[in-house]
């Protein structure tokens, strides 16, 4: 059975560390040896990086149109299904792998599965939750300067100029929208590690990042440069390897991907780290 750990005012009998079986090394770890200790944890369990291997295989395949006589409508189907199994089942499953590790519990590749996919309603359902949240509230605080232009009729444009208004436009919405982001990150692990509903997942990550602003912002910024590099690094154009181009952009799309499981990790290392201290 995967473990289900909580915040210990949510936890049934005593919440200490040692009655859930959480070692004390786990809450002091810092960014550089959580990520060290999720590069441990794929190579003690492979089933993480057979099952990213089989994904992102299936990916690349739709994208280069590998697969010969289907129709459009059926690889657009397939390439949806390999998307949802990439962003929801396969990081649920890392996190569900790592609690086991944090816990010392074993988990089997068949309970792993199945915890993932017993929080898939769950999951969709605090997706939906955040993505009208970070859509809802950055354009309800933009609406003043909306009202502003409609009832000047474009005077702030017409004096300031409209790069400059589109700018504070932008500003306006982007910056909720990334603090929504943040708070929200722990979401997923606390949906699927803490069997959370929707509004609680959402409400125990606010909570975290409260706690832990230094460390997220840290391993976001990480995991958001390595995968920028990455990018980088497949888009850029090589005179000399111009033949190649698309296998090495594959190559660096698949890279990416697994760079983001190795990330998964960390987030489930740091929900549990969070969580024990909520």
């Amino acid at each position: 059975m995967p473990p289900t750990i909580r915040a210990r005012a949510d936890t049934d009998g005593c919440g200490c560390l040692e009655c859930r079986d959480i070692e004390t090394v786990t809450t002091r770890r810092t960014v550089l040896d959580a990520l060290l200790w999720s590069v441990r944890l794929f190579r003690s369990h492979p089933s993480v990086v057979a099952l990213g291997v089989v994904v992102v295989l299936a990916r690349r395949l739709l994208e280069a149109n590998g697969i010969h006589g289907l129709p459009t409508p059926a690889v657009g189907g397939l390439e949806a299904v390999t998307t949802f199994a990439f962003v929801v089942l396969l990081r649920a499953y890392v996190a569900t792998i790592a609690a086991g590790e944090l816990t010392g519990t074993p988990v089997t590749v068949r309970g792993g599965l199945r915890r993932s996919l017993a929080r898939v309603p769950a999951f969709i359902g605090m997706g939906v939750l955040i993505l009208l949240a970070m859509l809802t509230v950055p354009f309800v605080l933009s609406l003043p300067l909306f009202a502003l232009l409609a009832i000047t009729g474009g005077a702030p444009i017409e004096t300031f100029g409209f790069p400059l208004v589109a700018a504070v436009g932008g500003i306006s919405f982007a910056v909720p929208f990334l603090f929504l982001l943040f708070r929200f990150w722990f979401a997923p692990e606390a949906c699927v590690v803490g069997r959370y509903g929707p509004i609680e997942s959402l409400r125990i990550s606010w909570r975290i990042t409260t706690n832990y602003r230094a460390k997220l912002l840290l391993i976001v910024l990480l995991a958001l440069g390595s995968a920028l590099s990455v990018f980088v690094v497949g888009a850029s154009p090589d005179g000399g390897l111009v033949t190649v181009g698309p296998l090495f952009e594959a190559l660096s799309a698949s890279l990416g991907e697994f760079l983001s499981l190795l990330w998964a990790s960390a987030y489930a290392h740091l929900y549990v780290q969070g969580v024990v201290d909520v």
